[in-house]
């Protein structure tokens, strides 16, 4: 049985926007779409019961930076996404575009939790080289970004990261590139500019697990991703208790 890409859609043009993206990556991942309409009477919770129950690859949500222009705000989107156990990609207002995920903006900062995203980064060069062998391999890239710590301990975590996720790209044969920063308050709202001046990428996040005071004051950074204004596409993941990750 192949897998499913499951489309949470309306009739706004973010929802038509949605299923274009959601189309492209049946392409890449040989998928079917199980397309849903939402509205006010949907039992979300339902929902993604059931897509987790199934052989679900991902969800594809439109979402817009304000309430009621389509279903999903960053508020709201936030409060599902970080229940699912299945990823979440989340699409603005923008069309597709013929050359769409076929670069990766794979940010890596302090948490080891962040090697998580390495996997699914690598999903889409290998697709693509299997379900569209028609894209030179040339195109297909994955640009790690980091910001380079002054403090030793940081510096070395995020070290530790990218010693284990380039390690898994070789062994993967996946073709990548890193980029290094200084004076960044936030390797992912960073990596939205990033991506967007690259173009035609996706931008992976892990969403965060465990609020801090700041976040609790001044809203959490998916206040400032999902949805944003750059409107990159953003594959969001959470971490999973019952995946090991080595950290050091």
């Amino acid at each position: 049985m192949p897998a499913t890409i499951t489309l949470l859609t309306d009739h706004s043009a973010y929802g038509k926007a949605a299923l274009a993206h959601a189309n492209r990556l049946s392409q890449i991942f040989d998928a079917e779409i199980n397309e849903i309409s939402i509205t006010k009477q949907s039992d979300l919770r339902a929902i993604f019961s059931a897509a987790e129950e199934r052989d679900t690859l991902c969800f594809v949500m439109p979402v817009a930076p304000a309430k009621k222009i389509t279903f999903f705000n960053a508020k709201s989107a936030r409060k599902w996404i970080a229940t699912s156990r299945v990823p979440v990609l989340t699409i603005g207002n923008i069309e597709l575009e013929e050359n769409d995920y076929q670069q990766v903006v794979l940010p890596l900062d302090i948490n080891c939790q962040d090697k998580e995203l390495a996997l699914w980064a690598s999903y889409f060069p290998a697709y693509f080289q299997k379900n569209c062998p028609h894209i030179p391999e040339e195109n297909l890239l994955i640009h790690i970004i980091f910001n380079e710590y002054k403090e030793e301990l940081l510096r070395k975590k995020v070290q530790n990261n990218i010693e284990f996720v380039t390690k898994m790209f070789n062994n993967l044969n996946v073709s990548y590139t890193i980029h290094s920063f200084t004076k960044i308050d936030n390797i992912h709202t960073f990596g939205l500019h990033f991506a967007k001046k690259t173009g035609n990428s996706v931008m992976l996040f892990l969403m965060t697990e465990h609020y801090s005071l700041i976040d609790l004051l001044f809203g959490p950074v998916e206040n400032k991703i999902l949805g944003n204004g750059e409107n990159v596409p953003v594959l969001c993941l959470n971490a999973r208790d019952d995946t090991f990750v080595l950290c050091q």
